[in-house]
């Protein structure tokens, strides 16, 4: 038993708010009969939502970094990161991007990820690339108001950890 594990805390909390009872959709839980608690985490139940939805997140949001990857320096605060607690930070944005592909696929959502590594991001303040003017905000207005559609919709910033460097916003912590 690994009390430290994300998917066991989700477990823990499938049981705890007794949310067998008609809380999630019947359509996960016939998918996963023996880890009915996996569709109370996005990468499994978000395939089974009908309704239309915009994701606003960033591939390194600080709070997976300290609760789901757990790395070190971000749990406690204190240290730069080591050469593979770095290493597993960028490898933690790829499979993000990763189990993110089957949002994107799903023509009706859209999106906004960010490099900045936060957690309660600074949406206002936050572009796709140095280029870009477009806020996560003018993003999701112009989702909301049908102006976008499609790819047309996700604006995912590709660079590394913070812009590689660029994003000065406070709300954005250090890396490495």
């Amino acid at each position: 038993y690994d009390s430290y594990n994300y998917t066991t805390w989700m477990k823990y909390i499938y049981g705890m708010q007794n949310l067998t009872t008609g809380a999630l959709l019947p359509s996960c839980l016939k998918s996963f009969p023996s880890e009915p608690h996996y569709c109370f985490m996005s990468p499994h139940m978000e395939k089974f939502i009908k309704t239309p939805f915009f994701v606003f997140n960033s591939k390194y949001d600080e709070w997976q970094m300290v609760n789901i990857l757990q790395a070190p320096c971000y749990k406690n605060h204190q240290n730069a990161c080591t050469d593979s607690e770095q290493k597993a930070v960028m490898q933690y944005g790829k499979d993000f991007m990763t189990q993110f592909d089957s949002v994107e696929s799903d023509k009706g959502h859209g999106g906004f990820i960010t490099s900045c590594v936060c957690h309660g991001c600074s949406w206002d303040s936050l572009t796709k690339s140095e280029a870009s003017q477009e806020t996560a905000m003018d993003a999701y207005l112009a989702w909301i108001n049908g102006k976008t559609t499609g790819a047309g919709s996700f604006h995912i910033d590709q660079r590394g950890p913070n812009g590689d460097g660029t994003i000065k916003l406070s709300s954005c912590k250090p890396f490495p």
